[in-house]
């Protein structure tokens, strides 16, 4: 089992890594959360890892993640049923982890849905399998104000974001500081290009 990694970045993009162990190049998969921790190609980075045996194309596959609590998420979201090592490093991609353990908890259906990849049947199930698990990495609903209910307007400006192909995570970031920036009356169409500009 290679539980980390701590060598030299030759390249890193969105979804990989690629790193000089002593000479051993190493590529591992990532989520976004982790790609955006990366320094720049040259450095010394360490990333957290899982290696996994893919029986499909009878080959490993390594994923890397910047901190513990990534790595344990991905293990929580590959521990349920019909949901791989790829679906879950999709998933960690597209979210923020304390407002997505605030959302199973709260059993918001909702929110969960407008993840990629997750209906309403699939988000109830993360529901049910989920609640206990994720209860470690919850926050208090007034530190975590993208799990808060948004009012109509700024729900309609983050879900037009979504539609535009903007994730999750970062359209409810965006048109946070979109609000902060114009006032939260603010016309939804202000708000969404206030959005496209803050994303």
């Amino acid at each position: 089992m290679i539980d980390s990694l701590h060598g030299t970045l030759l390249a890193g993009d969105a979804d990989f890594a690629i790193i000089d162990v002593n000479g051993i190049r190493f590529r591992a998969e990532i989520p976004a959360s982790t790609a955006r921790e990366l320094p720049p190609p040259g450095n010394t980075v360490t990333i957290l890892t899982r290696l996994n045996l893919n029986p499909n194309e009878g080959n490993f596959q390594l994923f890397g993640f910047a901190t513990p609590v990534e790595r344990d998420c991905f293990d929580i979201l590959t521990g349920i049923s019909g949901i791989g090592p790829r679906k879950g490093l999709l998933l960690l991609s597209q979210i923020e982890i304390a407002p997505f353990a605030n959302a199973i908890i709260s059993n918001d259906v909702k929110y969960l849905s407008r993840i990629k990849g997750v209906g309403q049947k699939t988000a109830e199930r993360l529901i049910v399998e989920l609640r206990e698990k994720m209860v470690p990495y919850s926050a208090p609903a007034e530190k975590s104000a993208s799990s808060a209910p948004a009012s109509g307007h700024v729900r309609d400006a983050i879900d037009a974001l979504i539609v535009l192909g903007v994730r999750q995570h970062i359209a409810e970031k965006a048109i946070e500081s979109a609000v902060r920036e114009l006032g939260k009356d603010a016309p939804t169409q202000e708000l969404i290009k206030a959005g496209l500009r803050n994303r």
